[in-house]
């Protein structure tokens, strides 16, 4: 998985627990509105309340969970408003990440992200969709971290968690969401430095990831 936090150190125990649970969203283990309580999140992982609070205090921080009144944390609920919001700012981040990749991408980078995509390939093939659906969010998350914004990396990580649980919450349940030829491509497009190229794909691929959310008819709450 790649780090939350965009370094190669050792996590902190609160990180470790930061990292597990968001792990655990994007692997749609942990649902849109799933308790988490502070004893349980303890006993999972062997360590103090302190620990524990601190690690649900930056997941609240990044929006990953939300705190309620006598009712403790639990994975947030992203409402369809926030759900196109958030699309609508992958759309104006992401095209300034391939910029930079693409000026700085090397070919370390592409093998990668070639290696990445086969395992998207293989989830697939296992018809294992929660895997799929994880590990195309973190071949967004691998793109950004070969430039070198941090800001931007880091921020990419809040995205990709919400896009999870929207995922979650508003998905149609089919293997489209992410298309792995679309990956390919633009591997390609990133290899060759093709800025023009790169873009056009990126901008299409979340175009297609979007529509096959229901987010068009009903308002959620």
């Amino acid at each position: 998985m790649a780090r939350i936090y965009g370094v190669k150190d050792a996590p902190t125990i609160d990180e470790a627990i930061v990292e597990a649970i968001i792990y655990d969203v994007m692997q749609q283990h942990l649902g849109p509105g799933t308790h988490l309580s502070e004893k349980s999140v303890c006993d999972r992982f062997g360590v103090s309340r302190m620990n524990v609070k601190r690690a649900l205090l930056t997941l609240s921080n990044i929006e990953v969970v939300k705190f309620q009144a006598n009712k403790g944390a639990r994975i947030r609920q992203p409402t369809l408003q926030q759900a196109m919001t958030l699309f609508e700012t992958r759309r104006a981040i992401e095209p300034i990440i391939i910029k930079n990749v693409v000026a700085q991408r090397s070919d370390a980078d592409t093998v990668s992200l070639n290696a990445h995509v086969e395992l998207e390939e293989q989830a697939f093939s296992n018809n294992d969709r929660h895997q799929l659906i994880r590990l195309s969010g973190e071949f967004h998350l691998l793109i950004a971290s070969f430039q070198n914004n941090h800001l931007l990396t880091g921020f990419m990580q809040t995205l990709i968690t919400q896009s999870s649980l929207i995922t979650g919450m508003y998905g149609q349940h089919s293997f489209s969401n992410c298309p792995l030829s679309e990956h390919r491509n633009l591997i390609e497009a990133i290899k060759n430095q093709d800025e023009h190229l790169a873009l056009n794909l990126m901008m299409a691929h979340l175009e297609h990831i979007e529509a096959d959310l229901a987010l068009s008819s009903t308002q959620h709450q």
